[in-house]
Order: structure tokens, then C-alpha cells, then sequence
């Protein structure tokens, strides 16, 4: 357990009383001067275990009043990140928008995806996308959404000296070196702080609870999908893609399994799987 463990690092950046290590590491990352931040809603043990997937809340916030940021870590790669940033924020820009009001009144996004896995064919561990024009790619022309990547194993691989606050906080967020933290620690007073709050978020025996069963649910549904995968993949590459998916409801309908994790599993919807 550490600050790349789902739970831990939802509860760390999403308390209230964290918002100075919130604002220190979106610094960090947006390279910018933060004069405020605002948890949206913040983390507890009690959203945690009412949440459906036990955990997965983002970190969702305001910078100064201005922009809107999500903050996701995920470290097992689900091969849906580029779909699931780009839904993330533009609901994110939709759900601004109230009945009367005017589209200058939406606030811009701004997704910070923390990666255990490498996603982008590109050498830095840090991309921040921008959308220009096809003949002129130096003209920026819409940044309402703006997207971070910081793909962890890349930025081992770049053996960081600590040179600037990112790489301190990569180096305490990725916990894969104890070494490099404890540079850390030594080059930034606030690392040092944030360390002492992981700890003692660690020691809090409701919150290690918590995350045995957040780790259970994800080794079931895990074993769920292995399970019912196998039993359907034969048919399934014999009847096609579609036909193959159909199979695999059927089989976990009829080992009692939940619809919602079926729906989840095969992408059919709940009105086709109940029809089954």
C-alpha cells in the first residue's frame, strides 16, 4: 500500500485539509502559479464504500476559480484511456452547462491521467495535447480541453534527478524507488509533509479495510471476465464478434451473475442481456 495504490491516493488528494499539496503538484504538472483550489467534492471513506466500484472517484477541482481539472491514476491498462479521457472531458464541459446559460460561461478542463502502463509512442513521460490547425501546427486552435499524460514506467526509465517539483512528486507517487524519495524528501519540504500524511493515511485501519475489499472486487470481476471469456471464446470465434459477446451473457446469466458486470463485460446493453 502507497500513494499509487487507488484508494490511498484518492483519499490523499481529494481531503480538504490537502488542498496545499493539490495545489503544489498541479503546479507541478501545469508548470503555472496556483492561487486556489477547490476540492468539488471531496473523497471520504463513505463515498468509497457507497461508490459502485468501490473507489473509482476522480479528483475533480477548480484552479482559481477558472478551470476545471479531473485528476485519474490508473496503473493496470484497460485499453479504453484515449475514449475514456476524451468522454471524461466532454462531460465534464457539458455538465457546466445549465438550461439558460451561455457557452462563455463553461469553464475549461483541464485531465491529468497518472499511467502505470505506457500509452503514447512518444519518448517524454509527460504530453500535454493541444489541438492545432492541419496547416499551420503551430496555431492552437481550440484549448477548452486539455489533456495530460505521465506514463510512470517512462519516467523511471529516464533515471530523474529530482530537477524540478514533477519529478519529486513522480518519485513519491510512483513509490517504486525508496531511494529516490527520500531525495525527494531532502529537495522539498512539501514532499516531505506529503509523505507524513501517506503514512499516517496508511495507518488508519478503516481505510486498509477498505482497500481489501477494493482489491477484492477488482481480483472478482477479474476472475469474472477470465471465467467467462473461457467458456465463451470458442463460440465466439466461430460466430463472430457480436455472436461471441451474446454467448458469453448467456453463459454468466446463467451462473447467476450480476447484469450490471455483464453489461460491463461484454459492452451489450442491459435491455439486450435481460432479452437473452
Amino acid at each position: 500500500m502507497n500513494l499509487k495504490n487507488d484508494v490511498i491516493f484518492k483519499i490523499f488528494f481529494g481531503k480538504k485539509e490537502n488542498e496545499k499539496f493539490l495545489i503544489d503538484f498541479l503546479e507541478s504538472v501545469l508548470n503555472t502559479k496556483i492561487e486556489k483550489v477547490e476540492v468539488l467534492q471531496e473523497v471520504t471513506l463513505q463515498q468509497i464504500v457507497k461508490d459502485e466500484k468501490v473507489g473509482r472517484i476522480d479528483i475533480k477541482a477548480t484552479i482559481n476559480d477558472e478551470k476545471i481539472v479531473n485528476i485519474e491514476l490508473q496503473i493496470e491498462d484497460e485499453h479504453n484511456m484515449k475514449k475514456r479521457s476524451t468522454y471524461y472531458g466532454s462531460r465534464l464541459m457539458s455538465e457546466q452547462l445549465k438550461i439558460g446559460e451561455e457557452y462563455e460561461e463553461i469553464k475549461p478542463v483541464i485531465l491529468i491521467n497518472i499511467l502505470g502502463y505506457n500509452l503514447l509512442e512518444v519518448p517524454e513521460y509527460h504530453t500535454k495535447t493541444v489541438t492545432v490547425a492541419e496547416k499551420h501546427r503551430d496555431y492552437e486552435v481550440i484549448n477548452e480541453i486539455t489533456y495530460h499524460f505521465i506514463e510512470l514506467p517512462k519516467f523511471r526509465k529516464s533515471k530523474p534527478e529530482l530537477a524540478n517539483k514533477l519529478e519529486c512528486w513522480l518519485a513519491l507517487i510512483d513509490s517504486q524507488d525508496g531511494g529516490l524519495i527520500e531525495m525527494a524528501k531532502e529537495k522539498s519540504k512539501i514532499i516531505e509533509e506529503a509523505d507524513k500524511e501517506v503514512e499516517e493515511i496508511l495507518s488508519d485501519e478503516a481505510i486498509r479495510e477498505i482497500n481489501y475489499y477494493h482489491e477484492k472486487w477488482e481480483r472478482d470481476e477479474a476472475d469474472v471476465k477470465a471465467y467467462a471469456f473461457s467458456k465463451g471464446e470458442a463460440k465466439g470465434e466461430k460466430r463472430g464478434r457480436l455472436e461471441g459477446k451474446i454467448e458469453i451473457a448467456k453463459e454468466m446469466k446463467k451462473e447467476g451473475i450480476d447484469i450490471d458486470i455483464i453489461a460491463k463485460t461484454t459492452k451489450l446493453s442491459k435491455e439486450k442481456i435481460l432479452k437473452l
